[in-house]
């Protein structure tokens, strides 16, 4: 198969324009073609690039694919702003950034037909028939005859890639193929996260979750407008999913049935790894969706007023009993911070519920459980009502209000029970899924590959107090859910990291990022935000201290360690539903809207 990528990735190219042009007034099929490349080059990506990663433990192999991600996208962005301003000079210059990328995808095809770069060669063949579409569509407002002579570039620059890479690797340090496929792998990747042509705005759903969240939480959004925003869908919706589904089924196949590689016996450790955590993961996140749909209904008549009463102590305990068992991420807690603060709630108790909120939810609990340990679930629970207060107490009254506050809305009636059950049920089940989903896979798959990336590491060997405040640190710019931090932080803690550097990660990581700085910054000043930011680090660094000093070791997951026991029949079914569940959420919103749940910028 690999012999014949060349041809087949040139035809690609050639055939970009008359696909566009075919599918132009089909959004379905555009959306069907996205969803499919979309997750085909993702998974590409990490089955191929990763494992060799992995491998090698050669860290080369990130900056390559950080430059390689860049690159394109830069080129890209040059590209249209040439074009659209009619400057020669910048469109020339993309044109030799396209060429140069032209010729690397030919190298990586190149590296495939030599047997040591798996189903790179494909990822590269995918990527060609989106990045010839946008070319077209960018070119042929302006001038046509660019866009055939800009796509001749390429496919010369693709055949000289491929008919010199041998040669040029054979000069170049024994590990420059690595290098290769990771910058390439980075180029790929341009595509999945970056907006697909013709595509509409994917982060209404997001919004429209925050919202409705809010009108649980703050209690005093109006219900016919919430209604009305969670109701709104992307328009990609079922072709798109339905396209990721059919790319996620072809990986598989691919797995199976390929030809073996040198990575496969990494590829088989990163699976073992996946698929432990996920089974001891999925009865815990069932129980999740299920309470978080029954907290969403009878969370009804809590109010501004009931929050704002009582002493400075009592608001801030409100705000965390409040915000703790709620499953949401800091990306929905943004919206409903501001929605409360603009309401009129103290802002002691809008701090409180602000922190607490994303540092714990019921999801997070149930699965610190199976994978931390009962004990170690206790104290993180403590810890994190423990940080809310701290911050709560000490900026609640020292903060300024920036914004005047809204008149309150009124609530909603009082729902019959059968209505307020399918609520609960589209609430857990459904907006919760849609929300967390790509969180929680994002956790898992990033906790499979940090299992063997930390065997035997320096990071295990660190002394425990700087890993504590490493750590804290490391989370400050991190955005990470709770769900999703759990099995990264099971895994590192398993590898030989002391508990309280665990613990510091989870503090600092769900509830500290840019998002949350930003509105900080404008509604109270920069001073409000500098102190969040350095009181939520002080306080993981002096909570992972003292973990450290109660529980020094904690012993190691089932899930992380070993399944030679089998999994449990509980375990299986869950998992089968989790996995029906999340192909849902999948089919139903479109590839591109699934994976606008990590884009957290979106929230603000």
């Amino acid at each position: 198969m690999s012999f014949g990528l060349l041809p087949a990735s040139l035809a690609a190219l050639a055939a970009g324009p008359a696909l566009a042009n075919a599918v132009d007034n089909r959004p379905g099929i555009l959306t069907f073609l996205d969803g499919f490349v979309l997750v085909a080059i993702g998974g590409i990506v990490l089955l191929d690039v990763v494992p060799y990663m992995l491998m090698a433990r050669d860290l080369w192999v990130i900056p390559c694919l950080i430059v390689g991600f860049c690159l394109p996208s830069f080129a890209e962005r040059l590209f249209q702003s040439g074009v659209a301003h009619t400057h020669r000079l910048v469109i020339g210059l993309a044109f030799i950034g396209l060429a140069v990328h032209s010729a690397l995808d030919g190298s990586a095809l190149s590296h495939t037909r030599a047997g040591t770069s798996g189903l790179l060669g494909v990822g590269v063949l995918l990527h060609q028939v989106p990045v010839s579409m946008l070319i077209w569509r960018v070119l042929k407002p302006v001038r046509r005859y660019w866009m055939w002579l800009l796509l001749t570039c390429m496919c010369v620059a693709t055949v000289l890639g491929y008919l010199y890479a041998p040669d040029i690797l054979a000069v170049l340090p024994a590990r420059a193929g690595e290098w290769l496929s990771a910058f390439v792998g980075g180029s790929l990747l341009h595509v999945v996260l970056h907006t697909a042509p013709g595509s509409i705005e994917v982060g209404t759903h997001a919004h429209a979750h925050a919202h409705t969240h809010g009108a649980h939480c703050a209690h005093e959004h109006d219900h016919k407008s919430a209604t009305k925003e969670s109701t709104a869908r992307p328009v990609d919706g079922w072709p798109s999913g339905l396209g990721a589904l059919l790319a996620l089924g072809a990986l598989i196949v691919f797995q199976l049935f390929g030809d073996a590689t040198p990575a496969l016996p990494m590829l088989s450790t990163l699976w073992f790894t996946f698929r432990s955590l996920s089974l001891e993961s999925a009865p815990a996140l069932l129980v999740g969706f299920a309470v978080a749909g029954v907290i969403s209904t009878l969370s009804t008549s809590s109010s501004v007023t009931w929050l704002s009463r009582g002493s400075r102590l009592w608001q801030a305990l409100k705000g965390i009993v409040v915000g703790l068992p709620l499953p949401i991420c800091s990306c929905g807690v943004v919206p409903l911070y501001q929605g409360m603060i603009q309401r009129g709630t103290s802002q002691t108790a809008a701090l409180a519920f602000l922190v607490a909120t994303p540092e714990l939810g019921i999801d997070a609990v149930l699965l610190s459980i199976p994978l931390l340990g009962a004990r170690f679930a206790a104290v993180r629970v403590v810890a994190a009502a423990l940080t809310a207060l701290s911050v709560a107490l000490w900026i609640g009254g020292r903060s300024n209000r920036r914004e005047a506050p809204l008149a309150a809305a009124s609530e909603s009636q009082h729902q019959p029970i059968a209505a307020r059950i399918r609520r609960a049920i589209r609430a857990g089940f459904g907006e919760m899924v849609d929300h967390t989903a790509p969180w929680i896979l994002v956790g898992l798959v990033v906790a499979s590959i940090v299992a063997p990336a930390l065997q035997n590491s320096w990071v295990a060997r660190l002394d425990p107090t700087i890993g504590v405040i490493a750590l804290a640190l490391l989370g400050l710019p991190l955005y990470v859910c709770a769900s999703a931090s759990t099995p990264l932080v099971a895994v590192m803690v398993a590898a030989g990291v002391s508990p309280g550097a665990g613990l510091a990660l989870l503090i600092t990581g769900p509830a500290t990022n840019a998002a949350t700085m930003g509105v900080l910054t404008r509604m109270h000043g920069r001073g409000v935000a500098v102190q969040f930011g350095v009181v939520m680090t002080l306080s993981a660094i002096a909570l992972g201290v003292l973990t450290n000093a109660i529980m020094p070791f904690i012993p190691l997951s089932n899930a992380v360690v070993t399944i030679e026991s089998g999994a449990t029949l509980v375990e299986k079914l869950s998992l089968l539903a989790i996995v029906v569940l999340f192909g849902a959420s999948l089919l139903r919103r479109g590839a591109r809207a699934f994976v606008a749940e990590l884009q957290f910028a979106r929230a603000v």
